[in-house]
């Protein structure tokens, strides 16, 4: 790449005028530079500066041009109905941008190389939630697709992480990490990472998992389960019961039980992936998650809940507590009402 030739030869420049510079600053009539000659140093450092911001916009822009191209290009084909009769690599899942991306936070431009790297690889997310699912379209296979989904998105993001934290070792360690886990926000290598840019790679995250969030709730997983508590008049109303018969209310109420029973199984295999692709990088964000699908629910919060495996109360026990009791259902209101 010339961009890395002239980075080299950029750095081999300034190291030799600072040390020209320094020996100027050291006592002794030898080392001095006259006027001309230190006016002549400082103009040369002051073009290798400008020559670097030139070089830096330069890879900025070259990388924002491919990003924007690979997004367009990722919309035309998912747009196109042929598409899914064929299997297809998305070309987002090529790393022809490590260089770049080595070269900015070479050149000390941390914060750009970080916005670079998470415009890739929210494109790369974003094929990941647009994956094909392996099952068909009922309630079983809905637990299988929500599987899929989440391993596919949460081992893409930690992956994601991961090679954040890889464009900072070469440069910081300069030396063999292979014995050393450089694969976690908790290791030693990420403490060389700049506050701002890892600021907005967490940031980065959370929004990522605002996207899966919106759509494990829209019509992939949960969009297709009637979650929705039926109106309060149908409740009010009851019917005589007559043996061997069941009314449409009864039907209604065994078919969103049965929803329910659904949503808890997609919701704690979202858990189950986010948890073992994230913890082990050292970023929980599981608990994050619970928050947004919990808004998700239609209001069926609680009953999820209370279906949800018990290693999953310290982030759903939340979710079975009413802030208002005209909200609960009759039964449970009553004994809200009783425990007050």
């Amino acid at each position: 790449c010339r961009y890395t030739d002239a980075t080299d030869l950029l750095f081999k420049a300034r190291t030799e005028v600072n040390e020209i510079l320094a020996m100027h600053d050291q006592p002794g009539p030898d080392n001095k530079l006259n006027k001309k000659q230190h006016a002549n140093m400082q103009n040369i450092l002051n073009t290798l500066d400008t020559l670097c911001e030139r070089m830096c916009s330069r890879l900025v822009e070259s990388l924002r041009r491919k990003n924007e191209a690979l997004k367009h290009a990722g919309k035309r084909e998912r747009s196109d109905p042929l598409s899914l009769m064929a299997p297809m690599v998305s070309p987002c899942c090529l790393g022809d941008d490590t260089i770049p991306l080595h070269l900015l936070v070479k050149l000390g431009k941390t914060q750009e190389a970080a916005t670079a790297y998470a415009a890739r690889r929210s494109l790369l997310l974003l094929e990941s939630l647009h994956e094909r699912p392996i099952s068909g379209t009922g309630n079983v296979d809905l637990v299988i697709y929500a599987a899929q989904l989440s391993q596919s998105f949460f081992s893409c993001l930690a992956g994601a992480v991961e090679g954040f934290l890889d464009l900072f070792l070469v440069e910081v360690n300069g030396k063999d990490d292979s014995l050393e886990d450089t694969t976690s926000l908790l290791s030693a290598a990420s403490r060389h990472v700049p506050p701002g840019a890892l600021a907005s790679i967490v940031l980065w995250c959370d929004s990522e998992l605002s996207k899966f969030s919106s759509a494990f709730s829209g019509t992939r997983i949960l969009g297709n389960l009637a979650l929705s508590p039926p109106p309060r008049q149908d409740i009010v109303q009851s019917k005589v019961r007559m043996v061997g018969f069941e009314d449409d209310a009864s039907q209604t109420n065994k078919e969103r039980n049965s929803a329910i029973e659904v949503a808890a199984q997609c919701v704690g295999q979202a858990f189950q992936y986010a948890s073992e692709n994230l913890d082990s990088i050292g970023l929980p964000l599981t608990p994050r998650l619970a928050e947004y699908l919990r808004n998700r629910l239609k209001g069926c919060e609680a009953e999820v809940a209370k279906l949800l495996d018990e290693k999953w109360h310290h982030i759903t026990f939340e979710w079975e507590i009413y802030a208002d009791p005209a909200d609960a259902p009759m039964d449970e209101r009553r004994t809200i009402r009783n425990r007050s």
